[in-house]
């Protein structure tokens, strides 16, 4: 599909889908197990974790620093499913993460989805919940009844590799490496905003003249 035009939003990265790393197999619009979720590719080797630094210019995002901000990460296992949900704005996820991520939106100012494509060895961007789940707006359903729809606002749609995060361990997830989560496992704040912050900084290094921070208020 063509990049989406730029508006007033903050700057959104999209890829066509011929570049997409669809790696991943099946029916489901999200799914996958520990391990499987986010594994790197077969022989892939992982190097010690360098972030990047934030070059001059750069300007975090007010989303991303809000202590009330909660991360999610979700998991796909087939690319397809990915572009279908950028494309209509929409998500569906599996029943056992629907209770999770309904209170969460309902507590915090804002629930960040970080999505990982299964076996593609890169988390490919982050959105942001808009509904609770089973309320969606929209009227298509793209992923043909797989689950509830909900109303998402993607906010970056940029790859970050595994080898350049392998070190992120996540508390509430045993300290497994934040590569490993399932489906529906959630971030500490500082690893989610982390994770989230490096893709920014990617965006950043890609486009700087378009680069705009993400708004930590509702559009």
């Amino acid at each position: 599909f063509e990049p989406v035009h730029r508006t007033a939003r903050p700057s959104l990265r999209v890829r066509r889908a011929g570049r997409w790393p669809l790696l991943g197999s099946g029916s489901a619009a999200g799914g996958g197990d520990r391990g499987h979720a986010c594994r790197p590719r077969s022989g892939l080797h992982l190097m010690t974790f360098i972030p990047l630094a934030e070059p001059r210019g750069f300007k975090r995002s007010p989303i991303l620093e809000n202590p009330r901000t909660r991360y999610f990460v979700v998991t796909s296992n087939n690319g397809e499913h990915v572009v279908q949900s950028v494309q209509h704005s929409v998500w569906a996820t599996q029943r056992k993460n629907e209770q999770r991520l309904n209170d969460a939106f309902r507590t915090s100012s804002s629930v960040i989805l970080v999505f990982a494509v299964n076996k593609s060895g890169a988390f490919q961007g982050y959105a942001r919940m808009r509904s609770p789940i089973g309320q969606a707006t929209s009227r298509a359903d793209p992923f043909h009844g797989f689950g509830r729809l909900f109303d998402l606002e993607w906010l970056r749609l940029h790859d970050l590799s595994l080898q350049e995060v392998q070190n992120l361990r996540n508390p509430l997830d045993d300290n497994r490496p934040v590569g490993s989560s399932r489906d529906g496992q959630e971030l500490t704040h500082s690893v989610g905003s982390e994770v989230c912050r490096q893709i920014d900084i990617r965006v950043y290094h890609e486009e700087p003249e378009s680069y705009e921070p993400v708004s930590d208020e509702l559009r």
